[in-house]
């Protein structure tokens, strides 16, 4: 992974043929606190200095106040409730979808039929044979639709993924990592309800990519347990067990919405020292490193990154054809066919669980 961003800096640029213009697909709290900015704060067109790399061209919302609300607070012209409306514009060439994650696959159907490129958040789709249905859709198209895995980004993961390329613990004996923080009161919406939401698909999909991500070895079971049994209609507000990645490596995992003073952590151990880095979500506080080798720390410096414009940045790499993107539809589905194997443990007294292999 490259190296920390740039600070942005409050310029003004004007907009061309190169620009990349973006389609806000959901007037979320996300895209307004963070991936505006990010699009806006991208650097100028390859071969220019004073025109914009990518800009925002309008914005969706199934509620047209909330679209016409979230484009005059962040200045943008073009705002609707008619996705098709929107998609018909020349200058959209992508579309961020970060709406309702039961409308995320049918928004990225619906960009990807407009050949326009998409950039979505997790999860692309709540069935995985449909992800690999939209995964097909872009490349037919020859289209590039990518995952906004920020956590990838974040300048913890980060330095954990160059430290064990460098094998700075030596060969990799287990670990652990938790996602337990309580909700913040503007989250309880879809995340606890039953189409979207609970503690496996909204925390232990992340955990589960970020153990991948790091370690390169694909989780081939698992075995997972909620502290009180679900109900007809309820979502589970915890989950707890292992991952059994390839060669038999095994990770702890305890995902939840119900611990309060208990900042995520993500702790491997290797045969020469051990890695603990609180904070490793994204929006999770500063991030912090330690480097253990018996009874010596060290904490390790970690550069300034924002993780949003970092993901924005790879993703127009991707339809330069310069790098691929953070994460990719593959990765989402993946991800998915894991939760539901922890699902189905968990509903299963934790009994250990293989990931159903994806078609």
């Amino acid at each position: 992974m490259t190296g920390a961003l740039p600070a942005p800096r409050p310029v003004t640029r004007t907009v061309d043929a190169r620009s990349v213009g973006f389609l806000i697909a959901g007037a979320s709290h996300v895209a307004g606190t963070r991936m505006v900015a990010a699009i806006r704060q991208q650097p100028p067109a390859p071969g220019s200095r004073d025109v914009a790399g990518a800009w925002v061209v309008g914005v969706h919302s199934h509620n047209p106040r909330r679209a016409r609300d979230f484009a005059d607070r962040h200045g943008i012209v073009h705002h609707a409730d008619d996705l098709q409306e929107l998609l018909q514009r020349h200058e959209v060439r992508c579309v961020y979808v970060g709406n309702h994650p039961r409308r995320h696959a049918e928004t990225a159907a619906a960009a990807l039929a407009a050949h326009k490129h998409v950039l979505c958040e997790a999860p692309l789709s709540l069935h995985p044979a449909e992800t690999a249905t939209l995964q097909r859709m872009a490349e037919q198209r020859g289209l590039v639709l990518a995952m906004n895995y920020t956590w990838r980004a974040t300048a913890g993961l980060r330095r954990v993924h160059e430290m064990l390329a460098d094998e700075t613990i030596g060969e990799l004996l287990g670990g652990a990592i938790s996602h337990t923080s309580l909700l913040r009161p503007e989250q309880h919406t879809w995340r606890v309800a039953p189409e979207g939401g609970g503690a496996l698909l909204v925390r232990t999909f992340q955990s589960v990519d970020a153990v991948q991500f790091l370690l390169h070895r694909s989780v081939r079971a698992v075995a997972a347990h909620t502290s009180a049994p679900l109900r007809a209609g309820q979502v589970e507000d915890d989950a707890f067990g292992h991952f059994v990645g390839t060669g038999g490596l095994v990770v702890r995992f305890h995902d939840s919405f119900l611990l309060p003073h208990t900042p995520p952590r993500l702790e491997l151990c290797g045969a020469t020292g051990a890695l603990l880095l609180t904070n490793w979500p994204v929006e999770s506080g500063a991030p912090a490193l330690t480097i253990r080798r018996r009874d010596q720390e060290e904490q390790a410096a970690l550069a300034e990154v924002d993780p949003f414009r970092a993901s924005v940045a790879r993703f127009l790499a991707a339809i330069r054809g310069d790098a691929p993107p953070l994460a990719t539809a593959a990765d989402d589905q993946r991800n998915l066919l894991i939760v539901a194997a922890c699902r189905h443990s968990l509903t299963h007294s934790g009994a250990l669980t293989t990931v159903q292999q994806a078609v």
